[in-house]
């Protein structure tokens, strides 16, 4: 089966992207070109069907990548490399006959042009050198080049922005385009392929949803019928509650609708996901993430998926909380302590995002969620075995106890 992949680019570079793929029967592309990498997200709202998206380069893919978090397939833009600049520079050296000292040249990273002029030249007679950053101005790219030409810094602008070559070119200034290198393209869109495919994979996991109701299954069966509608999911009465199949896939698609959010939302009771290779293991994972609901109260909609790691729906990028202990170190903590792996995760993610080394009973509340009092249950069950140590104390009012402030002190990286 082919991997269809969306090419947005300059018309340039989707005429190069046909010819490299000429004879790769495994790949289809669908082109859509544009003027500016400014117009990308207006080209994304015309999107067909696709695998993947390939953009020909860094500008382009941060124009949109607003866009893009709404988009359910992996996209990734062409990274310039050695390979490219090289290859550029060797053809200006030799068809143009111009010394390095006489370009000007814009690029998406310093270093990988570094790392090609360093093994050829001494540094006095590197070119002008502008970087593109994520707030780049097409009209600074063009005056930076303007500049260097007219003052006579540089003979040949060369511009890894197709758009900016055309403006220098219709204003009679000499340029040349960055080189699109075949061997590097076939790589990024053979790694890109490997994504798509490892995504669909993904997507395709069996998924169960488990409502289990406050009332009788009958007062929330409109409820059950549209969450079953927006999961694409045949769904089941269990007796207390309803069952609902479905794919990884869809609840990932679902799960980004407001109409789907309101719905989760107002029904009596809790709803948890479980993924799985199998519809038994799914359920499995289901049952453990309500039963994680139950003990913890914790508000969200969450899912458990095959490795273990129980996440927030509602949180999207959220950290991830592991119902699975794996490692000497902290099996070791887990059994000492008789502290359960939800808890342990949180800590070592708490250990991972603190901005000092240094908290309270207060501050770890926060950031678990819970009531201070349980916080200071947790840092009872560690202090004992010095996985935290107390460190000093802190006043923060006139009147009162000083409060304890602790350390941990068991791996988090």
């Amino acid at each position: 089966m082919k991997t269809k992949i969306a090419i947005i680019g300059s018309e340039s570079f989707c005429r190069r992207a046909e010819e490299f793929t000429e004879h790769r029967p495994d790949i289809s592309l669908e082109l859509y070109p544009y003027e500016v990498p400014e117009q990308s997200p207006g080209l994304l709202k015309k999107l067909r069907p696709c695998d993947a998206i390939l953009f020909s380069g860094s500008l382009p893919y941060m124009a949109a990548e607003g866009a893009l978090k709404t988009i359910p397939v992996p996209a990734v833009y062409m990274k310039q490399d050695e390979t490219e600049i090289a290859a550029t520079l060797l053809s200006i050296a030799l068809h143009r006959r111009i010394p390095l000292s006489g370009l000007s040249i814009d690029v998406r990273d310093k270093t990988v042009l570094e790392n090609v002029l360093t093994a050829s030249a001494p540094s006095e007679v590197w070119p002008a050198v502008h970087v593109l950053d994520e707030k780049y101005r097409l009209e600074d790219i063009v005056a930076f080049h303007a500049d260097a030409l007219k003052s006579g810094c540089a003979r040949l602008a060369v511009t890894s922005v197709h758009a900016a070559y055309d403006r220098l070119v219709s204003s009679g200034l000499p340029a040349v385009k960055m080189i699109n290198v075949k061997s590097s393209f076939l790589k990024a869109v053979d790694a890109l392929c490997q994504e798509a495919l490892y995504q669909k994979s993904e997507t395709t996991k069996a998924a169960v949803g488990i409502l289990q109701a406050d009332s009788r299954l009958t007062d929330s069966g409109d409820i059950v019928n549209r969450l079953a509608r927006l999961l694409h999911a045949h769904h089941f009465d269990n007796g207390d509650g309803a069952l609902l199949y479905t794919t990884q896939g869809a609840i990932r698609a679902a799960v980004q609708l407001p109409e789907f959010q309101q719905t989760a939302r107002s029904a009596e009771g809790m709803l948890a996901f479980g993924i799985g290779h199998t519809l038994t293991a799914a359920k499995e994972n289901a049952e453990s993430a309500l039963g994680y609901m139950k003990v913890e109260h914790p508000d969200g909609l969450y899912l458990l998926d095959d490795k273990k790691n129980l996440r927030n729906l509602y949180k999207i990028g959220g950290d991830a909380i592991e119902l699975r202990v794996t490692g000497t170190a902290l099996t070791e903590i887990a059994e000492q302590t008789a502290l359960s792996p939800a808890v342990l995760s949180k800590l070592t993610s708490f250990g991972q995002n603190q901005n000092t080394l240094q908290f309270t009973a207060n501050d770890l509340a926060d950031y678990l969620g819970v009531s201070r009092r349980t916080a200071e249950r947790t840092i009872k069950k560690l202090l004992p075995f010095e996985y935290i140590r107390t460190i000093g104390e802190e006043m923060t009012y006139r009147q009162g106890r000083p409060r304890a402030v602790y350390e941990l002190n068991f791996p988090v990286y």
